[in-house]
């Protein structure tokens, strides 16, 4: 079963943030070691990892983030005070010592084949994210919104509010946008998941982890998908993807003892069974080996790495005979670093993110900001980035909301980009309260110097159920935002995406930017092809006569269009 982890995080600009978002009414009859603050400052968390389900690589990657960790606070004196630790992890094989179990198992009765109950219930039982996150983070972060098994959730949660006493204490500067969710996180439902089958044709009936069993595979077999993209072979590319997305949901790690059961899988044609069976013998596969020691196509993949260019233009530079980044650079006349590009007056008018202009404008500002465009978001930063933009929208239109969608809510521990989806929660009127708001808020951000350029800006348009291409109407601007992350000792520019959903269509709109990119793809095949429906993100219509759904919640989305529920940790249908 693959690991649980929070739902989304999400923020509001009403009052009703300072609100605790766990009520129990009234005290535990006991203190569970359920907060990592209830531990003594000095004394190391003590960590059991039980090895059922989870991978040797991944056991063997757990336990050295222990051990590497504790060795770092041994050397901490020699690095000076920058360097200090508030995480001071032990690994201990007694279960019974543990402070904290991590496993991947997220039920009662699997748990207790390896531990006894008693003890289990004076543990915090918590999945491997919560000792990645802790150890990401220098300090021991929350244990509710990691909870591994249901029986013990209102147990663990209990210890809300001792986390919020401790944080204010000796920890004061401790305080994570995890305690300031203003929705319950959701865990992964172990029924919901038995009802979908690694063997369906949709990849929105499969459950897709974000590491699967099979992930080196995965990884050599996207090789080969990339260079069919760069290279323009969009049926090609489209077939890998699919092979990739089939064994993303593949439960097992593939043999040569069981690999006649994945003859059965849809999408596995003849040439992919023969580079799955060269994988097994020889642990790559010799095209994309072959691929990646291509000139052309380091310089292709490289080129698209930068906004703006896409597979086309990538081709185009290359003919010109360009091959690095620093040659593209030179060509589009850009000094590394710094961006005169001037994008303020896509806010004083309708302009077209299509332009030959606007996309040239793209390019440049990509290139110049690359290297810390380049750099991946840490899950703190991407929470610290949603909840400054949701303070400023608060000066602006009180009573929204947002969720933190596309990589970041489907679990990533690192995002390339940040995307955001706000609406208002007044469901009558919020449809107007939003309208125009887009453009607004990036003004703000603008002047607040937290906005310095926008790659593009578009208002809303009313869902079309004719339209063909799968852009959505939805209003939304991409834009390049200054963080000003704790960690970071300058201002860093990230990609930072906000998109504005009336309420009606906001739960469609938060499904289609959480991803991945295969999943939503067949998410809009599934709704066409068996249900006569339209889906994109911007809402859901019946194709015969153009109604329109309005789902109340992400559930309501999936039950619109006939499908189980899939949690967003599950949707990493992509490499």
């Amino acid at each position: 079963m693959p690991f649980k982890r929070p739902l989304l995080s999400s923020h509001t600009t009403d009052d009703s943030e300072s609100q605790s978002e766990s009520s129990h009414g009234g005290p535990s009859k006991r203190r569970r070691v359920s907060s990592p603050w209830n531990i003594e400052k000095d004394k190391p968390i003590v960590v059991y990892i039980l090895q059922a389900k989870i991978h040797p690589e991944m056991m063997s990657e757990l336990a050295m983030l222990v051990e590497n960790h504790k060795v770092e606070r041994g050397n901490k004196s020699l690095e000076g005070p920058s360097s200090v630790s508030e995480l001071n992890l032990e690994l201990t094989g007694d279960v019974e010592k543990a402070d904290v179990i991590v496993t991947a198992t997220n039920m009662r009765q699997r748990l207790e084949r390896h531990v006894e109950w008693r003890i289990a219930k004076t543990k915090a039982i918590v999945t491997p994210l919560w000792l990645q996150d802790s150890v990401k983070s220098g300090r021991p972060v929350p244990y509710r919104s990691y909870i591994a098994v249901h029986h013990l959730e209102d147990e663990t949660s209990r210890s809300h509010d001792t986390v919020q006493d401790a944080s204010s204490g000796s920890s004061s500067n401790i305080p994570s946008e995890v305690e300031k969710q203003t929705e319950p996180a959701e865990l992964v439902d172990a029924t919901e998941v038995e009802l979908l089958s690694h063997t369906a044709k949709y990849s929105c009936l499969r459950p897709s982890p974000l590491v699967c069993p099979n992930q080196s595979l995965v990884k050599e077999i996207d090789v080969i998908r990339q260079g069919r993209n760069v290279e323009g072979e969009e049926r090609s590319m489209l077939s890998y993807s699919r092979a990739i997305s089939v064994i993303k949901a593949y439960p097992h790690v593939i043999t040569e003892h069981n690999i006649r059961d994945i003859h059965e899988l849809p999408f596995l044609g003849v040439k992919i069974l023969s580079m799955i069976e060269e994988f097994l013998k020889t642990g790559q596969i010799t095209e994309a080996q072959t691929m990646l020691a291509n000139p052309r196509f380091q310089s292709l993949s490289a080129f698209i790495t930068i906004h703006g260019i896409g597979p086309h233009t990538a081709r185009r530079l290359y003919d010109l005979g360009l091959r690095t980044l620093e040659e593209l650079e030179r060509y589009y006349e850009v000094k590394p670093g710094v961006s005169d590009e001037e994008t303020m007056p896509l806010l004083d008018a309708e302009a077209s993110a299509n332009t030959e202009a606007a996309g040239e404008r793209s390019i440049k500002i990509g290139l110049a900001l690359r290297h810390d465009l380049g750099q991946t978001i840490p899950r703190e930063e991407v929470e610290e980035i949603n909840g400054t933009i949701m303070r400023e929208l608060g000066h602006i239109q009180k009573g929204c909301k947002s969720v933190i969608a596309g990589g970041y809510r489907r679990g990533k521990p690192q995002s390339n980009d940040v995307d955001i989806v706000i609406t208002h929660t007044d469901w009558n009127l919020g449809s107007q309260k939003v309208k125009g708001l887009c453009r607004k808020l990036v003004q703000r951000l603008h002047e607040q110097g937290l906005v310095t350029h926008v790659m593009y800006l578009s208002g809303f348009h009313e869902h079309n159920v004719l339209r063909t291409h799968h852009w959505d109407s939805l209003e939304k601007a991409l834009t390049v935002f200054v963080s000003r992350h704790n960690s970071s000792r300058r201002n860093v520019y990230r990609r930072v995406d906000l998109i504005f959903a009336a309420p009606e269509v906001f739960w469609t709109a938060v499904v289609g930017w959480t991803g991945s990119t295969m999943f939503e793809r067949d998410l809009r095949l599934w709704a066409k092809q068996q249900k006569g429906m339209k889906f994109d993100s911007s809402g859901i219509s019946r194709r015969h006569d153009s109604k329109l759904y309005h789902p109340r919640t992400e559930r309501d989305v999936f039950k619109v269009l006939g499908l189980v529920y899939i949690h967003p940790t599950l949707r990493n249908a992509d490499a």
